[in-house]
């Protein structure tokens, strides 16, 4: 069986560092003379389309930013979820050698990937699994998997029928409703990992 596990969200807190750096980078210095636009975060922020809460003159601007400018810092540097999110990680894959788990990036471009990869080094990831996808790659990836544990509402909007999904729960996405919740990883029931198994055809 196939499990997806989202690194952002789930086990990476990445909105927190982005506020943090933009803050820093437009708010808090001196504007550039005759800059007229106006950088702003809209509250609450939300983990989906994040362009639409941080305010970036093109979508080039906001992309450059996260991927070519400050990629390590965002995506390296981040915090995890919670604080024992690896230790619970890697239990999890310890303790279900029958299942694949896989740890997913979304849309993540340029510098962020291995950016990404040195988060997780750093953080003692024991799995061997881990991919980057873009959105529009949302199907076919549902059709490798059986399960998957994502906060992304573009995820849970996408389950097929014969799948599962279970929503991790964040701040940022507290509006989404969903019958399987969790708060942390030692919360999914043994259960639900076995629903789905031998399902892709």
């Amino acid at each position: 069986m196939n499990v997806y596990i989202s690194l952002d969200g789930v086990i990476r807190n990445t909105i927190q560092k982005l506020e943090y750096h933009y803050n820093d980078y437009f708010l808090e210095s001196d504007p550039e003379v005759g800059e007229t636009f106006i950088y702003e975060i809209k509250q609450p922020i939300k983990n989906e389309n994040l362009f639409d809460y941080f305010a970036f003159q093109s979508i080039e601007e906001f992309e450059n930013f996260i991927f070519l400018e400050f990629p390590l810092e965002i995506f390296g540097h981040a915090k995890p979820s919670y604080q024992s999110v690896f230790n619970d990680l890697n239990k999890l894959i310890f303790d279900n050698p029958n299942i694949t788990f896989t740890i997913v990036g979304l849309d993540e471009r340029g510098k962020a990937r291995p950016a990404s990869l040195f988060f997780l080094s750093k953080n003692n990831f024991l799995g061997h699994n881990v991919k980057f996808i873009t959105s529009d790659k949302l199907d076919n990836e549902w059709k490798k998997c059986d399960i998957w544990i994502t906060d992304s509402s573009k995820i849970i909007d996408k389950c097929p029928k014969r799948k599962k999904v279970i929503k991790f729960n964040t701040l940022y996405n507290e509006d989404i409703k969903h019958k399987l919740q969790i708060n942390n990883l030692t919360q999914i029931n043994t259960r639900w990992l076995k629903f789905s198994e031998n399902s892709i055809s």
